[in-house]
């Protein structure tokens, strides 16, 4: 039985991150050595072992109370002598929104709790987040059963506050039951928890996140506007003997459906606790049909393929794991979800490896090393020339070499500053690119739509002046698109120009400006707020706290897109041209390497063998290169890509968000 598959698939996939951050670190290592890579070209090299080392795979559980999401994450992060993490018993276990990850930049082994009274201020959880002092830690012993349990037992504490006071928090006063004796009412005490410890599935770049139900997803914006839109996957825990009530189906509309329909993450309905259906009484094939039936069921409910339905049991697989009994492990249908997660990590590799800062990375070693090779056959055979020459015929060869090397680096310079000027000519669409995103029309619109919220305080203009918002948001897009085709159509003239020796029309294709990711990350908020301004009641008093908030997140994140916009800009302005920037700088670098060579030869002192030699030790020069380099290109032309699964369409990742053309 093998009960560590998803580690063993994490700890591949961080190997394989550590293994592409390694060959991009030792192509920098050699640039640095033989001094024949520009610096343009290391800053992209940079820029790509950043985005790796920023990758995570993170994985969101979410679900009604008592669907069992504590229960599943302790079997996921099931590890010998402490199989259960989070505390688990009858009700609702995890009270506020937990963050589980492991970050060696912070301290290690402690839970980070936010208190619930944070609610009525107006600030966004992300601002929380950036102040320390408001945070409640713990440290834990991680070695220590009862150390962990009893400081992460806090994500599941409560406290008792009026009635008034519950609803000032944001809480809905339907869905409060007053204690007999006091009056009071039950609240979390904490608004949010951070888990920081050191295990290892999240080392290897695991990040899991619990949402305890729909009132949570309804008083964190940034849950939903930011936390699910960043999962790669997300597990959606449904009871197998209840199937899918009006809760859980309000939590599916509002809060996925639209991440699975419109931005392409992985989602999985998982009909939890079918241990529930089993019945010792009755012919296990009826039971598979109960469950089947059940699964077809909530497929049709939730408009899903069945195959998307996964029916399981995390409370029997946790006890198997800890038993180490296959059979149970087996029938509790565990294996099958890590076989589904599994296949969401390759994906996560596929869409890193589809990186355009990543693939020019690494097109620019075989570039550079199929460069080198041409050059050294080219030097190989004027060798062989000259060692048949005799000496008046050596002096007129090399003369021919000379003149030969001169014109080839005179085109070569002539494209270098053709370069220059069609650098100079993307770099002027900056401006309009940059106009329709500027920080200056993002502040107008978000003032203009605060002064509007001012002065209407009714469901009728709060939701008038959100709409006006992304109307105002769309036309800016809409602007920016117009520029961007324009830029595209700038930079794809560049590359059709005859004297670019490389495949341009297929290079451009590729380096062309593209948003299509961020547009569907805007479409996706406006799709919330639409929501949103469609749950708003004409009873606001209690919900002002939570409108601001809501509004001020909204537009966070939007202003985050905006941001991430023109960022993109100026990545792909200074990146558009790089293949032929390096290729033009790598053949200029060399052709001056041989030309050096060659004027040292003029010395009419030198005998035959002399010059011969030199030639040699020149040639020996970028063999070496050549020879330093052969490995690593061998690595990167002979490693096959992260392999594809036939049931790609269960699980579709950020790779499809990249491919996908609204």
């Amino acid at each position: 039985m093998d009960i560590k598959a998803l580690h063993r698939q994490m700890a591949q996939y961080n190997a394989w991150k550590q293994q592409l951050d390694r060959r991009l670190g030792a192509f920098t290592q050699w640039s640095d050595k033989h001094q024949l890579v520009t610096r343009d070209a290391l800053r992209s090299l940079e820029r790509a072992r950043t985005l790796l080392k920023g990758e995570h795979f993170t994985l969101a559980c979410v679900g009604e109370f008592s669907r069992g999401k504590t229960e599943l994450i302790n079997a996921l992060l099931y590890t010998d002598g402490q199989p259960r993490l989070l505390p688990s018993q009858a009700g609702r276990t995890t009270m506020c929104p937990t963050e589980i990850f492991y970050d060696n930049a912070q301290p290690a082994n402690c839970v980070r709790l936010l208190p619930i009274e944070t609610r009525r201020s107006a600030a966004s959880l992300q601002s929380f987040k950036r102040i320390p002092q408001n945070w409640f830690t713990i440290q834990f012993d991680s070695n220590d059963s009862e150390s962990v349990a009893e400081a992460i037992s806090q994500v599941s504490a409560n406290k008792l506050v009026s009635r008034a006071e519950a609803v000032k928090l944001g809480f809905n006063a339907a869905d409060l039951e007053p204690d007999e004796d006091t009056g009071l009412v039950q609240v979390p005490t904490w608004r949010h928890a951070l888990i920081n410890l050191k295990h290892p599935l999240l080392q290897e770049g695991l990040r899991i996140v619990d949402t305890p139900g729909l009132n949570a997803l309804g008083n964190e914006p940034e849950l939903t506007l930011k936390t699910l839109p960043e999962a790669q996957a997300i597990l959606f825990l449904l009871a197998a003997d209840s199937g899918v009530s009006a809760s859980d189906m309000t939590i599916w509309r509002d809060h996925i459906a639209g991440l699975r329909d419109e931005n392409c993450t992985a989602v999985l309905a998982l009909l939890n606790k079918i241990d529930t259906l089993w019945d010792e009484l009755t012919p296990p094939g009826q039971v598979a049909a109960n469950i089947e039936a059940v699964r077809n069921q909530t497929a049709r409910q939730l408009q899903l393929a069945p195959e998307h339905v996964l029916p399981l049991s995390a409370k029997q697989a946790l006890v198997a794991k800890t038993c180490k009994r296959s059979s149970a492990l087996l029938r509790s249908n565990f294996p099958q979800l890590e076989q589904r997660l599994a296949e969401c990590i390759i994906r996560s590799q596929q869409q890193i490896i589809g990186h355009r800062v990543v693939s020019n990375s690494l097109d620019m070693v075989v570039s550079t090393y199929n460069s080198l090779s041409r050059r050294i056959d080219e030097a190989e055979q004027e060798l062989h020339t000259l060692h048949a020459a005799d000496d008046q015929e050596l002096e007129q060869a090399l003369n021919k070499q000379r003149e030969k090397i001169r014109a080839s680096h005179h085109r070569y310079h002539k494209q270098s500053l053709s370069l220059r000027t069609s650098q100079r000519m993307l770099d002027n669409q900056r401006t309009a690119l940059i106009a329709p995103i500027a920080p200056a029309s993002l502040q107008r619109l978000t003032e203009e739509t605060h002064e509007a919220m001012e002065q209407s305080w009714t469901t009728v203009g709060l939701s008038r002046a959100i709409g006006v918002f992304f109307d105002d948001v769309d036309t800016s897009i809409n602007h920016l698109l117009r520029e961007i085709e324009r830029a595209n159509q700038v930079m794809g003239s560049i590359y059709e120009r005859p004297e670019y020796s490389l495949d341009a029309s297929s290079i451009a294709g590729q380096h062309q400006l593209n948003i299509t990711r961020q547009r569907r990350q805007l479409r996706n908020l406006q799709q919330n707020a639409d929501r949103f301004r469609r749950s708003l009641n004409s009873v606001l008093t209690s919900k002002t706290v939570l409108i601001k908030r809501f509004v001020g997140t909204l537009v966070k994140e939007v202003k985050s897109l905006f941001d991430e916009l023109n960022q993109s800009i100026d990545h792909w302005l200074a990146e558009a041209l790089a293949p032929l920037t390096h290729h033009n700088q790598y053949q200029k670098q060399l052709l001056e390497h041989h030309m050096l060579r060659l004027g040292e030869l003029r010395n009419k002192n030198h005998s035959r063998h002399e010059k011969l030699q030199t030639l040699e030790a020149s040639v020996a020069q970028l063999n070496s290169a050549r020879d330093d380099l052969a490995p690593l290109f061998t690595e990167i032309t002979t490693t096959p890509s992260p392999a594809k699964h036939e049931s790609a369409d269960i699980v579709s990742l950020q790779s499809a968000r990249e491919a996908q053309i609204i």
